[in-house]
Formats: C-alpha cells, sequence, structure tokens
C-alpha cells in the first residue's frame, strides 16, 4: 500500500510540476478547431500540417481558440459549462479555467497586442465587447460580431451591418454585412468598404496596414444564376485590402474563408471546403501554390504562433523600431 501511494503522489507532483512548467512553444505552431474525433476540439499542428495534437479533450465543443501575444496561453471558445463562453489553458492544454465568473454567451475572442485585455462578442446582443484578461471591467464597445484587434493595438476590425437581428431559430439577419473599423482612442467607428456587402472573418496584416477578409462577391454572379437557386455562399473568396479600404485583391478562389497570417506576414492560412468537410490550406502571398495541412473531419478556427515574432518580456534591438518594441519600452 505504502508503494502505491508513493507512486501516486510522484506522479501527482509529475503533473502539477509540468503543469507550472508549460511555456510557450519554442517553434511556430497553429492551433485550431477540428471535428475529427466527433466533437469539436482544440488542436496543434506545425504550420506543415505535421505533429497534430488534441489539447482539450473535452466532451463538451471548444472552439475559436487564439494564442496570447507570448504564446504562453490560449483562450477559446466553450460551452462546457451549459452557455457558450471564454475559457483559458496553457499552451500545452493544462490548467483549463472560465475567464468569467458568470457566463453570458462570449464568443469569437481576440487578445489586445500587450496580451492585458480581450475583445469578443455577445452573439445574443449582436455587440462587441472589452475586458480585462482576468475577467473585469467588462464593457460594450459597439455593435457587431467577430471583432479583430490590430497589431498596433490602437483598433479593432469588425463585422458591422445597420440590419442586423436574431430570428426566432437562432440565425441572423443580415442586409449589408461589411468589414468596420472602430478607433479605442476616440471610438469614432469608420466604414473603409461601405461600398462592399457580404464581407466577413476580417485579418489585420502583422504590420497593420492591411486586412485579410471572405467576401461574398454578388456582382460576379450571373443573374440566370441566382435566379435558377446558385447559392451566393458558393463564390466566398479570401481577399486582401489595404486599411483604407483600397487595393482589393483576391488570393483565393471560391469556397474560401477565415483567412489567417502568419507572424511574418508572407502567407495565409485559410478555411476551403474539400469534398463535403472544411480544412485548413495555407498560401504563400507571394506567388505560392495553395497547401492542404488537414484531411480528417472539419477544421476551421486557425491562429499562428511563432516565437521569433512573439511579444518580448524585455525589449529586443530587432523590435525598437516597431509597436511591439514602442510597447514595452
Amino acid at each position: 500500500m505504502k508503494l502505491i501511494v508513493s507512486a501516486l503522489s510522484a506522479l501527482l507532483v509529475l503533473g502539477i510540476c509540468s503543469a507550472a512548467l508549460a511555456k510557450a512553444p519554442v517553434t511556430p505552431k497553429i492551433v485550431f478547431t477540428s471535428t475529427r474525433d466527433g466533437n469539436s476540439e482544440i488542436y496543434i499542428m506545425n504550420p506543415d500540417g505535421s505533429a497534430q495534437v488534441n489539447l482539450t479533450q473535452h466532451g463538451a465543443p471548444d472552439y475559436a481558440p487564439v494564442w496570447s501575444p507570448t504564446g504562453e496561453e490560449i483562450l477559446f471558445a466553450s460551452n462546457r459549462g451549459g452557455v457558450e463562453d471564454l475559457y483559458m489553458m496553457k499552451a500545452d492544454g493544462t490548467q483549463v479555467r472560465r475567464v468569467f465568473r458568470r457566463s453570458v454567451g462570449r464568443e469569437h475572442p481576440s487578445w489586445s497586442p500587450d496580451g492585458k485585455q480581450l475583445a469578443y462578442h455577445q452573439f445574443n446582443k449582436l455587440a462587441i465587447y472589452i475586458a480585462s484578461k482576468d475577467g473585469k471591467n467588462e464593457e460594450k464597445l459597439t455593435d457587431g460580431l467577430w471583432p479583430t484587434w490590430s497589431p498596433d493595438g490602437s483598433e479593432i476590425a469588425f463585422v458591422g451591418d445597420e440590419a442586423f437581428a436574431l430570428r426566432g431559430d437562432g440565425f441572423l439577419n443580415a442586409a449589408n454585412p461589411r468589414i468596420q473599423i472602430i478607433n479605442l482612442q476616440t471610438n469614432v467607428k469608420e466604414d473603409p468598404f461601405l461600398r462592399k456587402k457580404l464581407m466577413f472573418t476580417p485579418a489585420w496584416a502583422p504590420n497593420s496596414t492591411r486586412i485579410a477578409f471572405s467576401w461574398i462577391d454578388l456582382d460576379a454572379i450571373p443573374v440566370e444564376d441566382l435566379i435558377a437557386g446558385a447559392d451566393p455562399a458558393d463564390t466566398e473568396a479570401v481577399y486582401l485590402a489595404n486599411r483604407d479600404g483600397r487595393g482589393f485583391k483576391q488570393i483565393v478562389e471560391a469556397k474560401a474563408s477565415s483567412p489567417v497570417w502568419s507572424p511574418r506576414g508572407d502567407e495565409l492560412v485559410y478555411v476551403k471546403w474539400d469534398r463535403d468537410d472544411q480544412q485548413l490550406f495555407k498560401i504563400n502571398l507571394n506567388g505560392g501554390i495553395s497547401e492542404q495541412l488537414t484531411r480528417r473531419g472539419d477544421n476551421f478556427d486557425a491562429d499562428w504562433f511563432d516565437p521569433a515574432y512573439a511579444l518580448p518580456v524585455s525589449p529586443q534591438p530587432h523590435l525598437l523600431t516597431t509597436t511591439w518594441g514602442e510597447i514595452k519600452k
């Protein structure tokens, strides 16, 4: 009996030490959501699609993971408490905790670049909120959905629509969803894509000068196809544009969405329908060919971390002329 107790104690100590020593990945990693286990789980993998590992292994759906700026933590959404809300865990999947004391339906989280605040939406209120990392000081920012914090920390891009409304069946009604930007100092909103609509999933470039997004271009669909019942969603594709709304450029063909930048800013990971499943692909922006990263189940909600571009603990010479350097001076 003493031997068994000693063995169990040793395992417990090792488990505690392992959790306490959980650190940021030392090589680039992509975190994402996968349904390959019959349930939405949080996985990580290498940028080439190798070494795919399940971090959560929980009975409730876990999804929408995002790396903290240092890579030491992963923020994600889950209904493991009975209501969709935000949870935090270490980079290795240990020490899972709920961010807020009371669950109210928070989803689609985004970190501030200094790691001190969170942005997210409450879908049932069709509104975007900001709170401190510990779940306190929660305040409504604006009406809209799917917020993403600019890497320079000054703005949040989101999807807005004056006609957003929830139907009785829980689905969203929208007339002209498009990407809008709000200044966090002045609370002034800009509408650089006013003449566009059906825009979704904005993602800032690492230098905050461009935005990647998915767009359904209704003007590119023949009228006869629409009359015949064609689904406009089949034409959704990934585009880039400058922060001011100019320089529209299609990057990926139709049936693609949810772009995510590499920390270097030279590649995009995105979701594309592959037969009947959603899979993650990667493309180099310098004329590269798309590369499929996942193949089992549905895979989506990617976020890319690279320790070479992480928020440093102390100033680094090569960052002192960048926004990160200014934050840490």
